[in-house]
């Protein structure tokens, strides 16, 4: 056997294993269970289907004018929700119950009414021909003597079959479940999913993730999964086809709904009403109307309205591609006061236009509710100056807004894991929410995707089955992985361990990992270079303002991915492959430069060139200083005091800026409100997510139809942790068991606050000025120690718990200091 198909097979064998194991130490026994759903379907086809709008607008929506072709519209039907339940009763005293379940595409579970727990849209999206997740509960307290057990179903990404194209669905919704009883006496019982389930259609009459939901509450069924429930009009449920054999424990944060968004205003609308919401957010609208039964409230959502403020404006949320706008209907059962929100569906919005009420609404009818995965905020920020905090919350809204169970690209349109992205923004996640279990499934889902995708005809490299796609997860790969964006490949499971001292997940992808390396050490040229690539992608100005090679980027990201595997290969006691990969990193690093850096000018040619290339460690020490006042002067002189970087660039460009004395652009740039600059998204525009791109936009004509929720461009916000509070980890001493502390005190600022809860605990940072002293507060927590950096002082402005230190870097161990500077 070849070794490439060798190491593919062990890459896809392993996780089966795993799972395996995870069964037996867990004692559940799936064998007498099987997978059930409902395929019998007399909706009528105006509630099944929707619309999918085949003829895409261009870019520039301004200048487009619809022919009846282009709106011509194909109807696309969904699979149809399910109800299943089934009757039982115990006998003797329980001593514990717990429930296993693998609800696909979503599922809501109920036992005796009730909803059992507060998790929605679950589970999480996996490639479900590799793998599926299981979820226990535990209902020990809510058995009775005679109980009813029921299942919802939705077609959840499994069964989204009509955005984008057909063929992205895995099949018809369908259920596993294993109810294990254990009784005080010793004895078991245990209630499974068969052909004694009886099954019905929900009163879901249309799910789909991207389109939205129409439920009819006539068609609700009263106490349908109670025990009492009479179903003897109810079907045999149907044995469906096992998608996987692969069932793994839910091994992430659940969904929930994190926290309500109140509304903020009620327009009038051409059509009905807009509700605004005051953010752009991901989730949906809870409503709560009274209207006559049969009455049809529709509800369509948007990141921006009409120029003349009468009409949402979906173009942003992806129209163009998935074929529509995301609606929810509500058909009104008419018994007096109804609340209502989806289940099996979520939006991308801010706006929210409502048709169908016969009567002004208030703004207490509406709940916006937030929706991602539950993971625990860790870091904080803020300063004196509210524009730099509007930067941060904008950054922090944004990714919330894309934890789905994977780190999308965006919420409305795509929803998908895009590589690159999650390269980007890793940093600044991390440093502000628990990511540990998520970049833990980013990186199985990853090795679910190995050699499923096809190279791209523009891109020199062939099909490679080592090679992941360029989305992690699913059925719409866009392609094998180009060398910039596969870079997540390593550097995610790197990131995790820098940041949360997660061995574990370097271990698991060490063999996914040197695939990728391998595939790549085949690619590059004789001169050490690495072509093809998407590039530093989304400039100001969109992709035709690229001014830096994507063989710049691609390399150094090749670069990136050496020095990490050596770093992890010494970790995992592989010395020799340390000592190859170190071999290799110091050939690209001598190819880089000898490419693209101009020894006249001491610049890589771009400010991406120059920040990237820093940030990269690819600039020797020598010319490390003259490559960022190099930075600044592009900026200031030959850009005009503006920035032109695209996702790579930005990352690291304030950083580098204040690391090298250059704070002085860094708050040239952020106190602009023109384009292109952060002020003018925040200010100028009031805008609350970071869009793809930064457009010159007009406030009086539509927007750009690109996405304005894309957490690729947060990733610049890891400065406000790394860079004005300091705080940075040590690669050599993951999960800050050692850290740096080099804080910048930017120009202006008169204080700034910076919290991050590492795995060892606390860590503050927290500095103020006065006319002549910079007082430092700092947290060290205990099992930690930082080494404090004060590149741009000397020691006789320095005293710690007012005493002076003998060098401007000197270690704190764990304790709380006073540090000031003069």
């Amino acid at each position: 056997m070849k070794f490439k198909t060798l190491l593919i097979l062990l890459i896809f064998i392993m996780p089966s294993l795993s799972a395996f194991g995870q069964f037996q130490n867990n004692s559940i026994s799936w064998e007498q269970a099987k997978w059930i759903g409902y395929t019998k379907d007399d909706r009528l086809e105006k509630w099944s289907t929707r619309d999918f709008i085949r003829n895409q607008p261009p870019m520039d929506i301004n200048t487009w004018k619809p022919t009846e072709k282009d709106l011509k519209a194909v109807r696309r039907k969904a699979h149809p929700s399910v109800l299943l339940r089934k009757s039982f009763s115990v006998t003797k005293e329980i001593e514990s119950a717990q429930i296993a379940i693998c609800g696909l595409g979503l599922y809501e579970l109920y036992l005796n009414g009730n909803k059992v727990g507060d998790r929605v849209l679950d589970p999480a999206q996996t490639s479900y021909d590799e793998r599926a997740f299981f979820v226990r509960h535990n209902v020990t307290s809510f058995l009775k003597k005679n109980n009813g057990l029921g299942i919802m179903l939705g077609n959840g990404f499994y069964g989204q079959n009509i955005a984008f194209w057909p063929g992205l669905a895995y099949g018809k919704p369908r259920a596993i479940a294993v109810l294990d009883i254990t009784y005080t006496d010793g004895t078991k019982k245990q209630i499974v999913t068969d052909q004694s389930w009886k099954a019905h259609a929900s009163p879901i009459l249309f799910d789909n993730v991207y389109h939205g939901e129409t439920y009819d509450a006539r068609k609700e069924i009263k106490d349908w999964s109670n025990y009492g429930c009479n179903d003897a009009s109810w079907y045999e449920a149907e044995l469906m086809k096992a998608p996987t054999t692969n069932l793994i424990e839910h091994e992430l944060e659940p969904m929930r709904k994190v926290r309500k968004v109140n509304p903020v205003a009620v327009l009038p609308a051409e059509k009905g009403w807009i509700i605004d919401l005051g953010q752009n957010m991901t989730g949906w609208l809870e409503i709560n109307i009274e209207e006559q039964e049969g009455t049809e409230v529709k509800m369509h959502f948007a990141e921006h309205l009409m120029p003349d403020k009468k009409n949402i404006d979906p173009a942003s949320t992806g129209i163009h591609v998935v074929g529509n706008t995301q609606t929810d209907i509500y058909i009104c059962k008419g018994n007096g006061a109804e609340t209502w929100e989806p289940r099996f569906t979520y939006h991308g919005f801010r706006y929210a236009q409502i048709e169908g009420l016969t009567k002004k609404p208030s703004l207490d009818q509406f709940t916006g509710w937030l929706v991602r995965t539950d993971v625990e905020r860790i870091g904080s920020f803020r300063c004196s100056n509210e524009q730099i905090n509007t930067f941060y919350d904008v950054s922090m809204l944004t990714i919330e807004d894309n934890l789905q169970g994977l780190l999308s690209d965006c919420p409305h349109r795509e929803r998908c894991a895009w590589m690159g992205d999650a390269y980007v923004v890793a940093e600044a996640a991390s440093y502000n929410f628990d990511l540990q279990g998520l970049w833990q499934k980013t990186t199985n889902d990853i090795k679910t995707v190995i050699g499923k995708s096809k190279a791209h005809f523009k891109d020199p490299f062939p099909y490679d089955e080592r090679a992941p796609a360029n989305i992690s997860v699913g059925k719409r790969l866009c392609l094998q992985a180009r060398p910039d964006w596969g870079a997540a490949t390593v550097m995610i499971p790197w990131f995790s361990y820098v940041y949360f001292g997660d061995k574990k997940i370097v271990e698991d992808s060490w063999i996914m990992m040197q695939g990728w390396m391998g595939y790549l050490d085949e690619k590059v040229q004789e001169d050490g270079i690495i072509n093809g690539g998407f590039g530093d992608w989304c400039p100001p100005g969109g992709n035709p303002n690229m001014d830096t090679p994507p063989a710049l980027s691609s390399t150094a990201l090749y670069y990136q991915n050496l020095v990490a595997m050596r770093k992890m290969a010494i970790i995992l006691d592989k010395e020799t492959l340390a000592k190859t990969y170190e071999q290799k990193a110091t050939f690209v690093k001598n190819a880089f430069n000898a490419k693209f850096f101009n020894k006249e000018t001491n610049s890589y040619g771009s400010q991406t060139g120059n920040s990237f290339a820093l940030y990269s460690g690819l600039v020797s020490e020598q010319k490390a200083q003259l490559v960022a006042d190099n930075l600044a002067q592009l900026i200031m002189k030959k850009n005009k005091g503006y920035y032109t970087t695209g996702i790579f660039g930005h990352r690291p460009l304030y950083t580098v800026l204040n690391d090298f004395g250059h704070s002085d652009v860094t708050k040239h740039l952020w106190d602009r409100t023109d384009f292109p600059s952060l002020g003018f998204v925040t200010e100028t525009h009031g805008l609350t997510t970071w869009p793809e791109h930064i457009a010159n936009w007009d406030k009086t004509k539509r927007y750009h139809r690109n996405s304005f929720n894309h957490p690729m461009n947060s990733g610049f916000a890891a400065s406000f942790h790394e860079s004005l509070g300091g705080i940075r980890p040590d690669e050599n001493h993951p999960g800050f068991k050692k850290f740096y502390l080099k804080p910048t005190f930017l120009e202006g600022l008169q204080w700034c606050e910076v919290d991050y809860e590492s795995p060892q605990g606390e860590i503050k940072s927290y500095w103020k000025r006065n006319t002549k002293v910079i007082t430092w507060s700092v947290t060290v927590p205990k099992n930690s120690t930082a080494l404090v950096q004060l590149p741009m002082y000397i020691s006789k402005q320095i005293k710690v718990n007012n005493k002076r230190v003998k060098s401007n870097t000197f270690e704190l161990d764990s304790g709380e200091y006073i540090i000031s500077i003069k």
